[in-house]
């Protein structure tokens, strides 16, 4: 009897025990878990905040690099206020980081010495005072020191993405390329200003102004509204159709916006999985706004020659002639071809602009995009010049190197206005700009900067 009791006496105590255990690894493990979602939450804030800061540490280059060759104070006070402000949003990115704080510190610092130097370039702009050559030295090796900083930080980008470093790393390691540039950041030293501007974001383009839209009715499209079944025969003329197939339609519906399209589906057959050919017929005027061909993309076989070929014809035999491809990327193994209208005169028209997708695998087209083209065109446009070529070129900056001729384009200013100026293709260094002159006023319009990538040629 005794003996039962001792027994009691021990299964209570370890039965206690045991559920003591389970209820501590059962916490253990929620603490875990919340550890572990913890931290996911930090690294993405981590990355985030990297990435953000790569991108405006490449913002103030370029604009670094536009301020060497700008010559209008207007120009110039618009471009010295996003600097101000890109260089300030790199420092708050910067100081989210987990970063070792002497290589954060020397950098924010260089940061925010490029930002209030900018700041009191924009006032001096706003002024209608030009840079002095010693101002010019300034920018030209502040560039070259964020251009060195940038080729870092992209290092270090690489290495995140392929999985070589983690932010915990970074957060340790002192021999990382982001430390390697600091100690020579800090050099310069320029007067404190406090006032910083709003948010001021960079446009990167696919090609000069090809982001150009407006809110007005377009001017391009004919008089008169079409019906469904027009735009059905017209979607099933303009698609570049794959030999030996057939197409057959379905869903066909009106979207509306500020240009109404009727959205026409059509299916090859046999069906393919993946494979859907979607076209925007406007309602007003039946003309093509848009096309896509979702078919899956092969091995690459044809030359980006071969493909502007096929680009031109496809664009000849549906009656959109006058046009000349002027930029191009490959974008999963698609070449991607702006196209501007051309004046019979030779003016190029960027707010004219129309894109041509063409699939590397077999030529054919598989992506076309008009609504710039279409909200934009006209027959006429004023194109006589009243300054010559040689009057305008008078007013680039005597830094540039190389300055093509120049010739005569139209560019937008605004959502609702254009001017007829000159452009001009010039180098600094290893960069190559372009630079538009006002043909009438021999005032600096826009200066863009082109970027070749793998793919292609970019304009910032």
């Amino acid at each position: 009897m005794e003996e039962k009791v001792s027994r009691r006496r021990w299964i209570i105590p370890g039965l206690l025990g045991l559920l003591a255990l389970i209820l501590l690894g059962y916490w253990a493990v929620n603490q875990q878990r919340g550890r572990a979602e913890l931290e996911t939450a930090l690294r993405n804030k981590y990355q985030r905040a990297f990435y953000e800061l790569v991108y405006n540490v490449q913002g103030v280059e370029v604009l670094l690099s536009k301020s060497l060759i700008g010559q209008d104070s207007r120009m110039d006070l618009n471009l010295f206020m996003n600097l101000w402000q890109q260089a300030d949003i790199a420092q708050r990115e910067l100081a989210q980081l987990p970063v070792p704080a002497a290589a954060s510190g020397r950098i924010s610092k260089f940061l925010n010495q490029v930002s209030d130097f900018s700041g009191s370039l924009a006032r001096q702009a706003a002024a209608g005072k030009p840079l002095s050559e010693e101002q010019w030295k300034t920018l030209k090796e502040l560039y070259s020191r964020v251009s060195s900083l940038h080729e870092d930080l992209r290092a270090i980008e690489t290495s995140i993405a392929d999985g070589s470093m983690t932010m915990s790393e970074l957060a340790g390691s002192r021999k990382k390329g982001l430390l390697k540039e600091a100690p020579r950041l800090a050099d310069s030293n320029f007067a404190e200003i406090s006032d910083k501007m709003k948010n001021m974001p960079v446009l990167i383009y696919d090609g000069p102004f090809s982001d150009h839209l407006a809110a007005r009715k377009p001017r391009g499209l004919p008089a008169g509204t079409v019906s469904l079944e027009q735009a059905r025969q017209t979607a099933s003329k303009f698609i570049q159709r794959t030999p030996g197939r057939e197409y057959s339609f379905g869903e066909i519906r009106l979207d509306r916006g500020n240009i109404p399209v009727y959205r026409v589906e059509m299916a090859g057959r046999p069906l393919r999985r993946g494979e859907r050919v979607l076209v925007g017929v406007t309602r007003q005027g039946g003309r093509v706004l848009w096309m896509i061909n979702t078919r899956p993309l092969g091995d690459k076989r044809i030359s980006t020659t071969q493909a502007l070929q096929r680009a031109n014809q496809f664009l000849k035999e549906r009656g959109l002639t006058n046009l000349e491809p002027n930029y191009y990327e490959t974008q999963s193994n698609v070449l991607l071809i702006n196209y501007v209208y051309k004046t019979p005169q030779g003016v190029l028209v960027y707010p004219d602009l129309l894109k041509v997708g063409v699939a590397l695998d077999n030529g054919q087209v598989v992506a076309f995009e008009a609504r710039n083209y279409w909200q934009n065109h006209v027959d006429s446009r004023p194109t006589r010049p009243a300054l010559t070529p040689e009057l305008a070129r008078q007013r680039l900056s005597p830094h540039l190197e190389n300055v093509s001729s120049g010739r005569l384009v139209i560019i937008p200013t605004t959502p609702d206005k254009e001017v007829l100026a000159y452009e001009f293709k010039g180098q600094l260094g290893n960069d190559v700009y372009l630079i538009y002159i006002n043909a009438h006023t021999a005032a600096e319009e826009k200066i863009l900067r082109l970027v070749r990538t793998g793919g292609g040629v970019l304009t910032i």
